[in-house]
């Protein structure tokens, strides 16, 4: 609700690279809010700029960086909850996420989805939640997309023939167009009445997206084998690496010149600091640093973190 820091029209210009994989967003933009006596998470703020990242960098590091996130348990939500969230939730919505989440046709599941899923949706605008399913639609594929807006839209269910949830580029494509312009009609009556972002009549700007993608592209190559060889791999979806042994505190608190334990003045963004300062020094592709170095740094670095987090 107020301006923090002025990013220009190029925020990637405030994201540091010193080496290898290793990225970080700039200091002056932490010590701006430092002045302003906002407390802030430093990872959040990286989280903030990942879209900004070089697309190999988060290619290298994208995996790390879900390894390290530390998972919290929610809530449970309680049987009223969950059956309000069901009852506000579009289906709209719930078919998008669907299969973004696990990119199949088959629309059986979306009922039995987790309504923790969905937890937030009904706190936010329509607005909010096109904008994240913009985000979220760049990750599909050119040969994704006309498969996309057929499953979000439901045009299976205008039809008897298994080939509708298999392979819907064998179906009488007229019929297929006919059914899709009225769908497309029907949800912006539904979301938008029948209202542009202006206010003006039409078909919402949100919308419009939706045309060009089922329009401009083609069903992917798929066969029922291929589907179902998917289907057998999303019921299997579910796949935790091993982990490997953590550092001992005493160790990580001497790797990073801690004396006398971890101080309570070390906050995270002390720590993020002298990490950044450190991984310069021992990165590979520095003078005298070492994979070995850096490896025990990472490793290191995280013990404290998690001390820090459960301080």
């Amino acid at each position: 609700y107020r301006d923090l820091f002025d990013l220009g029209r190029d925020p990637s210009r405030f994201i540091v690279y010193p080496g290898g994989n290793a990225f970080y967003v700039a200091e002056e933009i932490e010590d701006a809010i430092i002045a302003m006596g906002i407390q802030f998470d430093p990872e959040h703020l990286e989280d903030l700029f990942w879209p900004y990242v070089k697309p190999d960098i988060k290619h290298a590091v994208y995996a790390f960086r879900r390894r390290s996130k530390k998972k919290t348990r929610r809530p449970k939500l309680t049987e009223s909850e969950e059956n309000n969230i069901r009852k506000k939730v579009h289906p709209f919505d719930k078919r998008r996420l669907h299969f973004l989440r696990f990119g199949v046709m088959d629309q059986g599941p979306v009922e039995r989805m987790p309504p923790g899923l969905f937890k937030k949706f009904p706190e936010r605008s329509r607005d909010e939640i096109e904008q994240r399913f913009l985000y979220a639609e760049q990750s599909l594929k050119a040969t994704e997309l006309k498969t996309y807006v057929y499953t979000s839209f439901d045009l299976q269910r205008y039809f008897t023939s298994i080939l509708a949830t298999k392979a819907p580029h064998a179906l009488d494509q007229t019929q297929v167009e006919d059914f899709f312009v009225d769908e497309i009609c029907r949800m912006n009556q539904s979301l938008f009445g029948n209202k542009t972002r202006s206010g003006k009549s039409g078909l919402n700007d949100y919308l419009i997206r939706y045309v060009i993608m089922f329009f401009d592209n083609q069903y992917a190559n798929s066969t029922l084998l291929d589907d179902y060889a998917k289907d057998f791999m999303y019921r299997r979806r579910f796949f935790n690496p091993p982990q490997s042994a953590g550092m001992k505190s005493d160790k990580a608190e001497k790797v990073f010149g801690l004396t006398g334990g971890l101080s309570k003045t070390v906050t995270k963004s002390v720590l993020l600091r002298r990490y950044r300062r450190m991984a310069q020094e021992r990165h590979p592709d520095k003078e005298g640093g070492s994979n070995e170095k850096f490896i025990e740094l990472n490793a290191a670095y995280q013990c404290l973190l998690d001390r820090i987090d459960d301080g």
